[in-house]
């Protein structure tokens, strides 16, 4: 990929069959269409879904989305929930440059706790997270299916400003 013009947005229920397909596409265990179409609804509280989008033309069913974030504060804590980048995007900084404008929003909400879960074996992923400040704090066994995985849980601890 290019240096073409990105922009980041709030993903709307416009999106969800786009936000489908790439979740299908980057995930052996998707999350379903119900999930995707929970997440982007208001009932859930300070959730939300980010998508950076590039060029949109007008029969692409992807709708130009290259990446989405999706998470959600509870009680002054933030879960990262999920983090999918579309494999003819990679390795251009999409998925740091999604990451750090969530990690700010949440912090705007008042969360200084941040949590997520990443396979054991998703190297790219581990290293992103841990460069951006987070650390190991625990394991669950056999979490994930399809290879069957253990997930790594990660915290980000902010400081209040």
């Amino acid at each position: 990929m290019t240096g073409a013009p990105v922009a980041l947005e709030a993903a709307t229920v416009d999106d969800l069959p786009a936000l489908v397909a790439l979740e299908n596409l980057c995930h052996s265990h998707p999350w379903t269409e119900r999930g995707l179409r929970d997440a982007l609804s208001p009932a859930a509280g300070l959730g939300q879904v980010l998508v950076l989008r590039g060029e949109r033309k007008e029969d692409d069913p992807h709708r130009g989305i290259l990446a989405y974030c999706s998470y959600q504060v509870v009680a002054g804590e933030a879960h990262i929930h999920n983090l999918a980048v579309a494999p003819e995007a990679r390795r251009a900084g999409l998925a740091r440059r999604l990451l750090a404008h969530a990690l700010d929003v949440v912090a705007a909400h008042g969360a200084r706790m941040v949590h997520l879960e990443v396979r054991d074996g998703n190297v790219a992923a581990r290293t992103l997270y841990r460069t951006m400040g987070f650390r190991e704090v625990g394991k669950r066994s056999s979490y994930y299916s399809a290879p069957v995985e253990d997930a790594v849980l990660l915290n980000l601890e902010r400081p209040s400003s």
